[in-house]
């Protein structure tokens, strides 16, 4: 079945196969190398190892977490295309050491360089989102792939 993906939403940034309703990993490192894997496997990004460690570099310098939510990411690499891959721990998560903030949910993006400036109009699109508790509620509550990618469907962002 072909799935649409609404223009100038969030959906259009992703597909099933980048969302994942429960995550196995319980650690950052095995979050981000779940969601790696699926951005790999969507032909999304090129080199699994490359584009992981990158990942972990930015993130260890550079944390992104605001409400729970991890936004981890790669930029400045050669990626096919503005993506993200997203994923809801059934338990939260230490983003870090055990003194780290705890996280529900893990937002990871690749931002090829040319899109820098798409992807920064996208933070508030997630800002939006994690700020609508009936959205947020929803997309929590999703147990498929297909019905997270209705949710970012409704979620609009600024024009790139």
């Amino acid at each position: 079945m072909l799935t649409l993906t609404p223009m100038n939403t969030l959906a259009q940034f992703t597909e099933p196969g980048l969302l994942v309703p429960q995550l196995t990993g319980d650690h950052r490192e095995s979050v981000i190398t779940e969601l790696c894997q699926r951005l790999k496997d969507a032909g999304r990004i090129d080199s699994l190892e490359t584009f992981s460690r990158a990942v972990m570099e930015h993130d260890a310098v550079a944390p992104a977490i605001f409400d729970g939510v991890a936004f981890p990411l790669a930029h400045k690499g050669a990626y096919r295309e503005l993506s993200f891959a997203l994923g809801m721990a059934p338990q939260a998560i230490h983003w870090g050491g055990p003194n780290a903030p705890l996280v529900h949910t893990v937002v990871l993006f690749a931002v090829p360089v040319a899109e820098e400036k798409r992807y920064l109009s996208l933070v508030p699109a997630f800002s939006k989102l994690l700020k609508d508790a009936k959205a947020c509620a929803t997309l929590h509550a999703c147990t498929r792939p297909e019905a997270m990618l209705e949710v970012l469907g409704q979620v609009r962002f600024g024009a790139p």
